[in-house]
């Protein structure tokens, strides 16, 4: 079938007709003329395809319209609606253009430049598959040989494109520990915020229920993991009369959204958020029996920080008959608050240990700190009370269940922070004080206590086993790796005291170069070892490239796709292909499967694949091939136990959660009653982990950890020291704070530079990003709206254009971070914006290893 110009505009869809880019389209119309093989291969006529965006990592249920085998628009599958998302965003309704793409990848390439840098020509040729594939294979097996952990396997978006367990299983059966996620650069800090306090992460609003919604940095109407659910959770919330109020530095779009916008300034929310703590405490608005029943507020604490515990090593209370008992001892009544003199030493409750440490955060020293009000402060705290009605219960399908609609919520916004695991505790800390966690309206923990595990202290490795430091010395509780270390480590092992310098490392959907802080010095590892980057586009990650294949895109490949479950649904599903547009025979779980077998790994493949995926009713058999159609199909039949054809007809397949497990399956079960480990309002492993920091550093005679920063990041409560991380403490000749964030149109994925219906037919704002600058700050500055200014940081500096608003504080400037491409594989159009992150400081969190996007302080000058 011959598709022309004029059909192929055409079969962009709505979107495009609407938008009126003929002259835009017309470089893409080679596109499909390459398309013409594979559409002739479909059926003919119309027909809707079910299946499941990618496009970031919301996964929401799509129907994709084909005429003729070309795909004409993309519109949300309506069944998914009573379980995830009601609609799409423009990056789902425009995705076809990413598979129409013509800047795609289409042919394997090899670097002949032995030259890496931004600015270096890698001279590509193109190679067969074949010699792709025997290249990536000897060098594989080179280092297999010598050491498996010298290869170190990324990946960021990829995760979602085939799914965790596959790199995992292949890295497994390869023998390298270092499989690196991007997590560091999301929200690793909030995870492992949860995983430190209760046993698990991914908490979640019950906002079915909520009346009052506090959001510190949660942007769902532009970028969230649950942004296509939580957008209209929370419409439909207000429309039942729910106050919703945001605070954050910037007016987003849901500040937009709430009934009020509390712009604080950046970094101190540790210090806000304690501060109505303290008020809720002075005011004797708490939740006391949730404090008691659920959490380790009433355990005795010593002077040294450490829990007091009985000879079987089960932490004491103070009983009211003056004499200790054993926390879960069913006759024992605990006291919550005091101090008490047991064999001549002074203990006190963990909860008088928050009580004390926050008795300076009054509402006048959080205006001082924060910019707001003290009154606001101190009437915002009265509203949480009120509206959390303590002691009620409500009845939901006959099943009365404790009931407390208030939920402080948070994502990024409070993890990209060099102390963002102490500030989410400090959140965490404020639902336990009115009793919100596994309460109706309030915030669901989803499986509390399922890793006990997070709730010990680290072991504090030395030297280091893996390439990103993760649950080393360095990052002892990081549990989702630390992917921007990786280059440091690699361009010198020895500074961090790792035994092997990595030779091979693998890219797969991510970009490291691009997409971290100080994100120049990156670059020194990966000129020093042998790089494959596996992705459907030439992104920054390939200027340092040897060897780069082609990926499929969402729309042309198959996948048991991930989902997002809420707190009333869960729901699996599939994507599969629709077209094949440049005859791409590969894909990233096929490309896996073609190195197992070629490195003679396939039946230890096949083995972790069914480890990694907890398979039990079918799985997958050693001694044959699988297409991944048929992987697919068998993670589907174990999954959900329904036909393949199932699957195929309507991508998924969801269901209701009931009131038992969603509200009485977690903290109930997980905390509650006899031998049970309790919430850690007070977290004493803290303490036992930086003894351990403490003793490592000295016997190895580490030079590159700070003892008093490590001291500080893993004290057991939240302290107004960690609203002042290091550049608010030293760079004193910057006055701005500088801030990033997402908007709706890039986030995730660097692809979305290279989709002209995005970048120029939604027009010019959209092109490119800008440098948010308060109306005041820019007039004293002598900016005007539009005029081209400069960020200069401690490490660098980045140039824009600026956009004068009220919407934002003063004292801030604010700037997207998926704008200003670089590299030279990417068409100019791309390439429009500010890199902000050549400019941004780079202090991980030393718990999590978390990403410090949001801590930097800034000058700003006209250009």
């Amino acid at each position: 079938m011959k598709v022309s110009r004029r059909g192929f505009m055409k079969g962009m869809g709505a979107v495009a007709s609407m938008t009126g880019i003929d002259s835009m389209m017309a470089k893409c119309a080679f596109a499909a003329e390459q398309a013409k093989a594979a559409a002739a291969m479909q059926p003919a006529g119309v027909m809707m395809v079910k299946s499941t965006c990618v496009q970031c990592v919301n996964f929401c249920g799509i129907e994709a319209k084909l005429d003729n085998g070309v795909i004409k628009a993309i519109y949300p599958d309506k069944m998914r609606a009573q379980y995830y998302n009601w609609g799409i965003c423009p990056k789902g309704a425009t995705g076809l253009f990413n598979t129409y793409n013509p800047y795609r990848l289409k042919k394997p390439l090899k670097r002949t430049n032995p030259n890496k840098g931004m600015n270096e020509d890698p001279k590509w040729v193109e190679i067969s598959w074949e010699e792709a594939f025997q290249t990536l294979t000897d060098k594989l097996a080179k280092v297999k040989a010598d050491n498996p952990d010298k290869l170190v396997w990324h990946h960021g978006h990829g995760k979602y494109l085939i799914g965790d367990q596959f790199p995992k299983a292949f890295v497994a059966a390869f023998g390298t520990r270092n499989l690196v996620h991007r997590t560091t650069t999301c929200e690793a800090a909030r995870h492992v915020a949860d995983e430190n306090t209760w046993g698990g992460h991914g908490h979640l609003p019950d906002l079915e229920y909520t009346n009052l919604y506090l959001s510190f940095g949660s942007n769902p109407f532009e970028g969230e993991q649950w942004s296509r659910w939580l957008d209209h959770a929370i419409v439909d919330g207000k429309e039942r009369g729910m106050k919703m109020i945001v605070i954050e530095p910037r007016f987003s779009q849901a500040a937009a959204m709430a009934d009020e916008w509390i712009p604080m300034r950046p970094g101190k929310d540790v210090v806000f958020i304690l501060a109505l703590a303290k008020q809720l405490i002075d005011n004797k608005t708490i939740d006391t029996d949730f404090l008691m029943t659920y959490t380790n507020a009433p355990q005795l604490v010593g002077d040294d920080g450490r829990l007091l515990k009985g000879a079987d090593g089960r932490p004491l209370v103070m009983d009211v008959s003056g004499a200790t008992k054993a926390y879960d001892d069913p006759a024992a009544k605990a006291q919550l608050t005091g101090s008490y003199t047991v064999d001549d030493k002074v203990y006190h409750t963990a909860f008088q240990a928050l009580v004390d440490d926050i008795k300076d955060m009054t509402p006048q020293y959080a205006e001082e700190v924060c910019g707001v009000p003290a009154a606001r402060v101190i009437s915002l705290a009265k509203e949480i009370a009120t509206a959390a009605r303590f002691g009620s219960t409500l009845v939901i399908d006959g099943q009365p269940v404790r009931y407390r609609p208030v939920a402080s919520y948070t994502f990024r916004g409070l993890s990209a922070k060099e102390f963002g695991v102490q500030n989410n505790r400090a959140n965490l800390i404020l639902n336990m004080l009115i009793g919100s966690m596994d309460a109706a309206g309030g915030l669901l923990l989803g499986h509390a206590m399922g890793h006990l595990e997070f709730l010990e202290p680290s072991k504090c490795e030395y030297p280091p086993k893996r390439v990103d430091l993760a649950k080393s010395v360095y990052y002892p509780h990081a549990t989702h790796e630390c992917c921007q270390q990786v280059q440091y480590t690699v361009n010198d092992p020895k500074v961090y005291g790792l035994g092997y310098q990595p030779e091979v490392q693998i890219f797969y959907a991510t970009n490291r170069p691009f997409s971290t802080s100080d994100a120049i010095k990156q670059q020194d590892g990966m000129k020093k070892t042998w790089n494959c980057v596996i992705d459907i586009t030439m992104t920054e990650t390939t200027q340092f490239a040897d060897l780069v294949l082609p990926d499929r895109t969402y729309l042309e490949s198959w996948h048991f796709s991930p989902t997002r479950s809420t707190p009333g649904t869960k729901h699996s599903a599939i994507r599969q292909p629709m077209v094949n547009v440049y005859n791409i025979p590969y894909e990233g779980m096929s490309i896996l499967w073609e190195l197992n077998k070629r490195l003679g790994l396939r039946d230890a493949y096949v083995d972790a694949l069914n480890k990694k995926w907890g398979l039990k009713k079918v799985t997958f058999q050693k001694g044959r091939d699988y297409t991944s159609k048929e992987m697919v199909e068998v993670l589907w039949q174990d999954k959900t136990g329904k036909p393949f054809d199932y699957a195929m007809l309507n991508a998924f397949v969801g269901k209701k959660i009931n009131v038992k497990d969603r509200y009485l399956h977690s903290i109930e079960k997980g905390c509650k009653g006899p031998g049970k480990q309790r919430i850690k309002l007070y977290a004493d492993h803290l303490v036992d982990s930086y003894a351990n920091v403490v003793e490592t550093v000295k016997a190895n005679d580490i030079k590159n950890i700070d003892l008093e920063q490590y001291r500080i990041a893993y004290l057991p409560l939240p302290s107004k020291e960690h609203a002042f991380p290091t550049p608010h403490r030293e760079a004193k000749d910057y006055p701005l704070y500088l801030i990033t964030h997402k908007r709706i149109y890039r986030n995730q994925s660097g692809y979305m530079a290279e989709n002209a219906i995005l970048n120029q037919a939604l027009g010019a704002d959209v092109a490119e990003n800008h440098i948010a600058v308060n109306t005041a700050t820019g007039k004293a500055l002598g900016l005007k709206d539009g005029a081209m200014a400069v960020i200069e940081t401690r490490v660098g500096k980045a140039k824009g254009k600026v956009k004068l608003t009220e919407g934002i504080r003063p004292d801030t400037i604010a700037v997207s971070y998926h704008y200003g491409q670089w590299s030279l594989g990417m068409p100019d159009y791309a390439k429009k914006g500010i890199w902000i992150n050549q400019a941004l400081e780079l202090h991980p969190d030393r718990i999590a290893g978390m990403n410090s996007f949001n801590d930097t302080k800034c000058k700003l000058t006209k250009a």
